[in-house]
């Protein structure tokens, strides 16, 4: 589909329409009909929903549709209608039982799928464009019961890291990514996310409209309650929740610089509230604003920062603050993840309390109107038509095979590498839900032609590909870079149903094992994989990684509970390791699933690793403690203080 095109958009969404204008899809909606007819359809409540919060006004708007007194189908500006189906659902989102759990799900998918086809049936749609914006639910059976043109999944947050979506979230958005025809995201992390369970993944880039946040707009003197706090000052504008701020960063900055003003501006949680940072007489809590008047306060800001903690639920997320900041012409200082690596160029991002302090000085002193206007005219160019756009490109990518979206992304620094995200599928993961055309699919829910192929690829009794595979299968399936070497005398225990990805320059020495019958094995570039080491997927190495000898790195667990079996005749779980860039591990080292070790670690020799090592740490023993941190301020490597 391209922006001169006939086809008619309906998106499924988390949202309804009556959101803020702040709301991703409902933005995307308004866009898209610039140029084409679209279908916003509000997600239908279920039973639960109902008997809980009937008095809610959305679940009473969403009854009165139902019960007739109200339209369902409503214009709401040149192109774009909104539509509330009239229906109730089954709650069914914290069903443990896969079986039952996929049985009810395709009850509620066709309910919606006929309410959906009621309005398109009204409106008159040809040639649909169905744009699903992570309703991955409701709308997992869309594709085959509405058969659209082409099927789009959205991805702008890292639902899968939230509690409520674990437990069948994981396996549902896998399988939905998978049979999309395309994947698009509005982070570089959740791009490689998606990319993990579907090539044809993209990242757009996000929308946003910083039009309010301009300098030259202000002609006021500042707000009352900024107005005599002592400069420099170093704000922040958003949530204050724990969840998704680190208050140690905070708080250090405020007594490493007493001098400073911190500036807070937004609602607090709990956590908040008791932290020590209400003691401190330099850090100003100044409540919620509304967004109007927020340019106001950022224009009274030195540095904007963002101390994101890093978790599963933040480390995708796309900041639109620092949009703001920058749009603003302010410096800014931000976490460092995936996601910031688009603003590299005109934001400081920061890995450690540490260099949170050395950034904001840094940015105070390298402040320059030309630094300003550089970082005005990037935050501007984050328009919500520029969004849609890098969309239209992703679809014709995905129409002509051809990868040229990912090759310009490439080009600006923002490649969505084959290598999965890092910190991403660290959940057990179990067969994926069938799509109903799918040839894999068809073959996983069928245990006789499962069995079958198996045996066809695999040697009986070994738990490795015959060598019909390995010599004609697996050199299609697998990529290799340039002068990547793996040495004659190791085993190489790759199917072609999982991932096997080697980096440019990096090298499988004699004598090791590399497994990825039960999940990826991704390899950067100049990595080293020792002599007798043993890798089992789902693992990602980074680059200029350096295994010795005889290491063991296995993202596999075997279940035990029931004694009534064997164990090697009872479930398995995979949780994804992560070995990040520089990692140095010591000989006859064991590595356990869902463990992820930080950039620049060193892992001593001997050592069993069950827990997250973070960057720049030295860790020994069995468990595996942490005995050195590197300390950017003395540039000394220090022992840690027990």
């Amino acid at each position: 589909m391209e922006a001169s095109g006939t086809s008619d958009i309906v998106i499924t969404s988390l949202q309804g329409i009556n959101y803020s204008a702040g709301a991703n899809p409902v933005n995307l909606a308004k866009e898209f009909s610039k140029k084409h007819r679209v279908l916003y359809v509000n997600y239908p409540t279920d039973r639960m929903t109902v008997l809980r919060h009937r008095k809610d006004p959305n679940i009473r708007k969403r009854l009165a549709v139902i019960k007739g007194r109200e339209e369902s189908l409503v214009q709401v500006q040149e192109n774009l209608w909104s539509f509330y189906p009239k229906t109730i659902l089954e709650s069914i989102g914290q069903i443990g039982n896969n079986q039952v759990f996929d049985f009810l799900n395709k009850i509620n998918n066709r309910r919606f799928a006929r309410e959906i086809s009621k309005a398109i049936q009204t409106l008159g749609f040809r040639n649909i464009v169905l744009f699903c914006d992570q309703d991955m639910f409701r709308s997992f059976y869309l594709k085959e019961l509405l058969k659209p043109a082409k099927f789009i999944y959205y991805s702008r947050d890292f639902l899968t890291g939230v509690d409520w979506w674990k437990k069948q979230g994981v396996r549902i958005e896998a399988a939905l990514v998978a049979k999309s025809d395309l994947a698009v995201a509005n982070s570089v992390y959740l791009t490689n996310h998606c990319r993990r369970f579907n090539p044809k993944s993209f990242y757009v880039g996000q929308g946003c409209d910083v039009s309010l946040f301009n300098s030259r707009l202000i002609k006021d003197p500042p707000p009352a309650d900024i107005r005599d706090i002592k400069r420099p000052v170093i704000g922040y504008t958003g949530v204050l929740y724990k969840l998704r701020l680190d208050i140690g960063i905070i708080t250090y900055i405020a007594k490493q610089k007493p001098e400073w003003s911190i500036v807070l501006i937004g609602p607090e949680d709990e956590e908040f509230k008791r932290s020590e940072l209400h003691s401190l007489p330099n850090v100003y809590f100044l409540g919620s604003k509304p967004i109007g008047s927020l340019p106001a306060y950022i224009n009274c800001f030195d540095v904007g920062i963002n101390p994101q903690i890093l978790n599963q639920i933040t480390i995708g997320n796309y900041p639109r603050k620092i949009d703001e900041y920058l749009a603003m012409g302010k410096p800014a200082v931000a976490t460092l993840t995936e996601a910031m690596t688009v603003f590299s160029e005109h934001v400081y991002l920061a890995t450690t309390r540490e260099e949170y302090l050395e950034f904001i000085i840094l940015a105070l002193k390298e402040n320059s109107e030309e630094k300003a206007a550089a970082r005005e005219m990037f935050a501007r160019g984050h328009t919500w038509e520029a969004n849609v756009n890098e969309i239209y490109k992703a679809m014709e990518s995905s129409e002509s095979g051809n990868d040229s979206q990912n090759q310009r992304n490439e080009a600006q620094g923002k490649l969505c590498t084959r290598i999965p995200p890092q910190g991403a599928g660290n959940e057990p993961r179990e067969i994926q839900p069938s799509s109903g055309n799918s040839f894999k699919e068809k073959i996983k829910s069928n245990p006789k032609l499962k069995h079958f192929i198996i045996d066809l690829l695999t040697v009986k009794n070994q738990g490795r590909p015959r060598f019909w595979v390995s010599l004609l299968l697996n050199p299609v399936k697998h990529k290799r870079g340039r002068h990547s070497l793996i040495r004659r005398q190791s085993r190489m225990d790759v199917f072609p149903w999982n991932e096997f990805v080697l980096g440019k320059d990096s090298t499988i020495e004699d004598y090791s094992a590399v497994n990825n019958a039960v999940g990826p094995v991704f390899i950067g570039e100049r990595t080293r994989i020792g002599i007798g080491c043993t890798v089992i997927g789902p693992v990602t190495i980074g680059n200029d990684v350096m295994l010795a000898q005889h290491i063991v790195l296995s993202g596999l667990n075997h279940t035990y509970t029931d004694i009534s079996k064997p164990i090697s005749h009872q479930k398995h779980t995979t949780a994804v390791i992560t070995v990040e860039d520089e990692v140095w591990i010591g000989a006859n080292a064991v590595v356990v699933a869902g463990v992820r070790i930080g950039r620049h670690s060193v892992i001593a020799a001997g050592s069993v690793v069950t827990r997250d090592v973070p960057p720049y740490s030295i860790v020994a023993g069995n468990p595996a403690k942490i005995i050195k941190e590197y300390n950017p301020e003395t540039k000394e490597w220090e022992r840690k203080r027990q």
